[in-house]
């Protein structure tokens, strides 16, 4: 089985698109862990609470089949240009991201000529900011190109999962 790494904001991480996906993988017997900026609680958008394992300085990417960036409101305010987070991304064997970490993980290049899909603001803030890095935006739940798997918001949590399952076999 796999071994995959999730990253987590601290404050704020999108539930629907972090315990879809972490709840399928597990029960396809996959060892999953989870990260974040700083070890402690991490809070849901819905005040519930989910303990780390990992801190982002602690996760050797090469120790993972793939890398699942998980949105939130914190994550943006949180990771959106930082080091730690885009060297995650940069040195991953696989990457799966969805809402709107992709418009943070654009900052490192992996996307270029890559079709991709991701949350916007509808009025093409993100695809906008995202296609200036060359990737290619698909309109759809979920797209795979190569080893970029990506999803557009919390409603595809389970399509997202899915695609996961079928990219680790």
């Amino acid at each position: 089985m796999a071994k995959v790494a999730f990253i987590i904001a601290n404050n704020w991480f999108q539930d629907k698109e972090f315990w879809i996906p972490y709840k399928i993988l597990t029960a396809q017997g996959h060892q999953c862990d989870i990260a974040s900026w700083k070890w402690w609680y991490c809070i849901w958008v819905f005040w519930l609470e989910q303990q780390n394992s990992l801190k982002l300085e602690e996760i050797n990417p090469q120790n993972y089949d793939l890398i699942i960036f998980v949105w939130g409101g914190g994550a943006e305010r949180q990771y959106y240009k930082n080091e730690a987070y885009l060297n995650l991304a940069k040195q991953a064997k696989a990457v799966a991201a969805i809402c709107i970490a992709p418009y943070i993980l654009s900052e490192t290049g992996i996307f270029e000529w890559k079709e991709v899909t991701w949350w916007d603001d509808w009025v093409r803030t993100q695809i906008t900011h995202i296609e200036k890095s060359w990737a290619i935006f698909k309109d759809e739940d979920v797209v795979q190109d190569w080893k970029i798997i990506t999803a557009n918001w919390p409603e595809s949590a389970t399509k997202f999962a899915r695609k996961i399952v079928d990219f680790l076999k």
